[in-house]
């Protein structure tokens, strides 16, 4: 494995945490044309990696946020802010499914598992949720890029 390769891998994994569906997925298929088994790999272990992260430091980004918001925003202190219109169906309609379910196409994964602990506290539970979607996310995101994507841009000429 060369030098260049291994900072291939290192982008596709560093994307794959942050941004999965629109960001390592489609680099590690549509530019790095890596084969099925390395892009699954690794874009899998960049988001399974991030989930687990983000969900052991959930509860400490959330108390930074309301220390936050009580010191700089004193008088919304007796307001509490309204969750998204997305989020709050989602929870509601599908609960923790739905979460995990829509996290790596819709929402981030560190926003989606940090979501999720905040509503449902049971950490093993939304690692254990957040890597079945991911790694189903993985595999359809896999066969988007590689095979749908390139025949539906085939066929849409845009002039």
């Amino acid at each position: 494995m060369g030098f260049h390769n291994f900072w291939q891998i290192v982008i596709v994994f560093l994307m794959s945490t942050v941004k999965f569906g629109f960001g390592g997925v489609p680099l590690a298929v549509m530019i790095e044309k890596f084969p099925l088994f390395k892009a699954i790999t690794i874009t899998t272990a960049g988001g399974v990696t991030s989930a687990i992260i983000f969900a052991y430091i959930s509860e400490w980004i959330l108390a930074k946020w309301h220390a936050f918001r009580r010191k700089y925003f004193p008088y919304h202190e007796h307001k509490s802010v309204p969750e998204s219109k997305l989020t709050k169906k989602i929870r509601e309609k599908w609960g923790l499914y739905g979460l995990a379910f829509f996290t790596p196409f819709i929402l981030s994964i560190p926003v989606g598992t940090l979501l999720s602990v905040h509503f449902y506290h049971d950490k093993q539970k939304v690692i254990s949720y957040m890597i079945v979607s991911i790694v189903a996310w993985d595999l359809f995101f896999y066969y988007f890029y590689n095979y749908l994507y390139p025949l539906m841009m085939h066929h849409v000429h845009i002039r």
